[in-house]
């Protein structure tokens, strides 16, 4: 069975050599803030060398790759901790099938969770838009807002959920 490593997509990712660049400068070409490199590479995502002149981390062509595919795996829905065994497993030879399975099997698993919370979101939303627009003036009140907002799928509880989403990413944990 074929093996999962995130080196055969080296190629979607890989610039040439760029040389050695500074946080900004690797940030740039990622198009993620200064901040995004500084927390991958305090959780071990990245690999710079310092410069011993001034103890600046320098990073190259494979902190780039690196940087870029955590990013992608990001928009995927994979965790951190997720993130960091594809690619601690694809330095060394691969992710075996069975493992990369299971971890596709849970993302996927999340996702279809996050899906029926969007659905639900969207039915009130829906069902809310009804109420407004049955109103006079087609305007909703203090009242039908505080009622929405009441409801467990609110747009509240979706946009405290995208925090915790967030979260859980940063910190690893599944969702």
């Amino acid at each position: 069975m074929l093996a999962f490593s995130p080196l055969i997509y080296r190629d979607l990712f890989h610039a040439s050599d760029v040389g050695t660049m500074k946080v900004n400068e690797i940030a740039n070409l990622a198009d993620v803030s200064p901040d995004t490199v500084r927390f991958y590479n305090r959780e071990g995502l990245l690999r710079p060398r310092k410069d011993p002149r001034n103890g600046y981390n320098l990073y190259n062509s494979e902190d780039l790759w690196r940087l870029r595919f955590v990013r992608v795996a990001n928009k995927l829905g994979f965790n951190l901790r997720e993130v960091k065994v594809i690619l601690s497993h694809g330095t060394e030879g691969g992710l075996a099938g069975s493992d990369l399975k299971e971890l596709f099997t849970d993302r996927l698993c999340r996702l279809d969770q996050e899906l029926k919370e969007l659905k639900r979101l969207r039915d009130d939303m829906k069902t809310t838009v009804q109420v407004w627009r049955q109103m006079p003036d087609g305007a909703p009140n203090g009242h039908s807002v505080q009622e929405f907002s009441r409801a467990p799928t609110s747009v509240y509880a979706y946009i405290f959920g995208l925090k915790i989403s967030e979260r859980a990413f940063i910190l690893g944990r599944p969702i």
